[in-house]
């Protein structure tokens, strides 16, 4: 599969989970944005479950973890991860596996990952302090 593909892939679905995920209730379900400390653009796509459980898609444009041209600096490849998670109040935690959309894709690691919403301005932050707004 070519990193193309891959990429058209992850978008498609990201755009499908999001059509779902809108439609659900509760303040972490939709479509997220930010960039990374690294700079990179990235997306973000909560879907609500049953009960305080969560679907959750991320896609990183450019994922220094899969890769950086050691002569340029620029990051080779994006990164996308799957996963779920349990809903607290304002904090939402699970687990979630890594992916490099790399040629060919490769598993990066099963992280955990937080998020934690604010009401008052409608955005999450994530564990590392990269605030997400919604899109």
């Amino acid at each position: 599969m070519s990193l193309g593909t891959s990429a058209s892939i992850a978008l498609t679905a990201l755009l499908l989970v999001s059509a779902v995920a809108s439609a659900a209730p509760g303040p972490f379900v939709g479509a997220w944005e930010s960039n990374d400390i690294d700079g990179s653009y990235q997306r973000l796509v909560v879907g609500g479950g049953l009960g305080n459980s969560h679907q959750v898609l991320y896609y990183d444009y450019g994922a220094t973890v899969c890769g950086v041209d050691p002569t340029t600096g620029e990051i080779l490849y994006p990164a996308m991860a799957r996963g779920s998670g349990e809903a607290a109040g304002n904090v939402l935690s699970g687990d979630w596996s890594v992916w490099c959309l790399s040629q060919p894709v490769t598993f990066y690691a099963s992280l955990g990952f937080e998020l934690t919403y604010d009401a008052a301005h409608d955005t999450l932050t994530d564990g590392i302090g990269v605030v997400w707004t919604r899109k």
